[in-house]
């Protein structure tokens, strides 16, 4: 969106006005453009393995981009939420996928689990059987946390994948999902915390896994 000067007198001074461009209305167009891309991607992609990363800090858009990319793609996308206590995506995939195969699958909670380091390592050593066994496009959401471990800890895996797919949120839309992202802050923290100290962490951090 263009800047648009303007200018107005008051006495013998000129102020120059300057309207700023409408940051809702820049992230409603890159919003647009992710989710066509994302969407192209999958199609593109049917009938064999494809690694896709989309990455976004706020786990509170998923389902509305879930929702919009089933609808526009027309796709049967199977949604796998993960428990905090998963280790390996291989084997929640094998045990949750049946027959015929999904056009898509798309994994969220990789932010939430346990212990990121191990499930990110097994990505990287299974490989090969995501690419043998699993003819469809593979979505990761993921944000920016786990793409500097993925980077780290899985760096073939993760170079099966082209640039991720970045979704944002304007400022405006920002402050309900701020509790949320305080919570995923402190569940981190609890996490190390729990982990330093030799002790399993509280029964009640799971999520749901389909």
């Amino acid at each position: 969106m263009a800047v648009v000067d303007s200018t107005c007198s008051q006495g013998s001074e000129t102020i120059a006005v300057m309207n700023k461009p409408n940051h809702q209305d820049d992230v409603t167009v890159q919003h647009e453009r992710s989710l066509t891309t994302l969407s192209r991607a999958i199609t593109h992609a049917q009938g064999r393995f494809t690694l896709i990363l989309v990455r976004c800090n706020y786990a509170g858009l998923q389902e509305q981009i879930l929702a919009e990319l089933r609808q526009r793609s027309g796709l049967e996308i199977l949604a796998i939420n993960l428990r905090a206590s998963s280790h390996s995506l291989y084997s929640t995939m094998t045990a949750t996928i049946g027959s015929p195969h999904p056009n898509a699958v798309i994994v969220f909670g990789i932010e939430s689990l346990q212990n990121v380091d191990d499930f990110l390592v097994s990505l990287n050593r299974l490989r090969d059987d995501f690419l043998h066994n699993f003819p469809f496009p593979l979505v990761l959401w993921i944000n920016d946390f786990v793409q500097q471990k993925l980077i780290k800890l899985a760096p073939d895996f993760y170079s099966y994948a082209p640039v991720p797919i970045r979704f944002a949120i304007a400022t405006e839309e920002l402050f309900p999902f701020l509790p949320q992202e305080a919570e995923e802050i402190f569940r981190h923290i609890t996490y190390q915390l729990c982990m330093n100290m030799g002790q399993s962490m509280p029964l009640n951090w799971q999520t749901t896994e389909n």
